[in-house]
Order: structure tokens, then C-alpha cells, then sequence
């Protein structure tokens, strides 16, 4: 299994880019509903983490990433990543009734609202974020481990 393999490369940063290859390829082929719920989980870490690292949560409500707000929320409880799960629950919960829209242009509607009134604390979130000192490729590594089985 290409997943069991993955686990097996001694760099942790090789290891997640060789698992999320393969998440992605299948959610290519299939997609994203048809995944395992692990499948989601990577899917959605891995998503979480490109957006951040190119731009913080604008980058993130700006793109496709954000229609996933609520799988980002479980996928970061399923890894266990608390403190950046709390940060992204913040963020979250700054739209109207903790409601993130599905809908591209209406998400980036209200986050470009938002942005402009809450501009001070949506970096300090994206601050918070970065130095949060979790590491989500651990946690993920450790994750997909505890599930190898649910990745096909």
C-alpha cells in the first residue's frame, strides 16, 4: 500500500508530501465526498496548511480550501492539533453566526467585510497560527498511522 510505504520514509516532511500525493490523486479521480474520512482529514490538513504558509486565512477564505471550514475544524480535532484548532474556530466564528459560506463569492463577500473591520485581529489570528509551535505534519503522520487502514 502506498500509504504504508510513505509511513516508511525516514523524513517526516517526505513522508506527508508522499501521503498527500496520494489523497490528492484519488480526490482527483473520484472527489472530495467520495473520500474516507481519513482521506479528508489529510486532504483538508494539507489544504489548511498550503493556504496559511501562501498567505494566512485570507488566502484560505479567498479559495476553494475555504468551502471546507467545517472538515478543516473536525480534521484538526481528529489529529489533535488543539491550539490551532482553537485559533481556526476563532476565525471562524467572526462570520455571521460561525456560518462560513460554501459559496466562493459569498465567503469572500463577508471575509472581505470582515477583514476590513476586524483587520488587526485577523492578523493576530494568522500571527497566532504560525507561532502556535504545533506541528501538523506530526500530527497528521501520527494520525494517518493510528488509520492506516481507512486510506485506500
Amino acid at each position: 500500500m502506498e500509504i504504508q510505504a510513505a509511513l516508511n520514509v525516514a523524513d517526516e516532511t517526505d513522508a506527508f508530501l508522499q501521503i498527500t500525493d496520494v489523497v490528492f490523486d484519488r480526490e482527483a479521480e473520484i472527489g472530495y465526498d467520495e473520500l474516507t474520512a481519513a482521506e479528508k482529514t489529510v486532504y483538508c490538513i494539507d489544504s489548511l496548511s498550503r493556504e496559511m504558509e501562501n498567505g494566512g486565512f485570507g488566502q484560505l477564505f479567498h479559495h476553494d480550501t475555504g468551502a471546507y471550514c467545517l472538515d478543516i475544524l473536525e480534521a484538526l480535532a481528529q489529529i489533535r492539533a488543539k491550539k490551532s484548532l482553537a485559533i481556526f474556530q476563532q476565525v471562524v466564528d467572526l462570520f455571521p453566526n460561525g456560518h462560513v459560506p460554501t459559496d466562493e463569492d459569498e465567503r469572500i463577500e463577508i471575509f472581505d467585510q470582515l477583514s476590513s473591520e476586524l483587520v488587526d485581529e485577523i492578523a493576530q489570528c494568522d500571527d497566532r497560527f504560525y507561532d502556535a509551535g504545533e506541528n501538523l505534519v506530526e500530527l497528521t503522520l501520527k494520525f494517518v498511522t493510528k488509520n492506516v487502514a481507512q486510506f485506500r
